[in-house]
């Protein structure tokens, strides 16, 4: 019964300002991605999830080599782009950043499509794989510059 005790705005200004404070405490405000050591993940798509609070890629990597073309964006990345062996063959999650261009590759990316995404590790637990960067079956690069998260050299 709190209405009784609160006028309605103020319920909802309080429900609105915890529900914006526990996404941004999401969002990796205090994530450190290591740029010293750019993942490549290469293969195909095995789960989508385009819903707040990320788009999310499961990707079976089935590349084992860096190919010799333009990956990502090299000047955010303090190290150059390697795939790890410990991916080869398995299944890896990676976050994509929360923006629109993002969530619209769900009319475009598909269980069963490859994929090519360059990620980088969260320095912190739970050590998720994040990505602002990624090439389409068909050459199409999504690219997204403004990334809100901190890249350190190193964890």
């Amino acid at each position: 019964m709190l209405s009784g005790l609160f006028p309605r705005r103020v319920i909802v200004l309080i429900f609105t300002l915890g529900f914006a404070g526990s996404v941004l405490a999401h969002h990796g405000v205090t994530g450190r991605y290591d740029a010293s050591r750019p993942i490549l993940i290469s293969g195909v798509v095995t789960a989508t999830t385009f819903a707040p609070p990320h788009p999310v890629l499961s990707v079976r990597v089935g590349q084992k080599e860096v190919p010799d073309a333009e990956l990502g964006r090299p000047g955010e990345y303090f190290g150059p782009v390697a795939v790890r062996p410990e991916d080869v063959g398995e299944v890896r999650t990676i976050e994509l950043s929360p923006v629109r261009m993002f969530y619209d590759l769900a009319r475009k990316l598909k269980p069963g499509d490859r994929v090519t995404v360059v990620a980088l590790r969260n320095c912190l637990s739970p050590h998720q794989l994040r990505s602002t960067w990624l090439r389409l079956t068909n050459g199409e690069v999504a690219s997204y510059t403004g990334d809100w998260a901190p890249r350190v050299d190193g964890c």
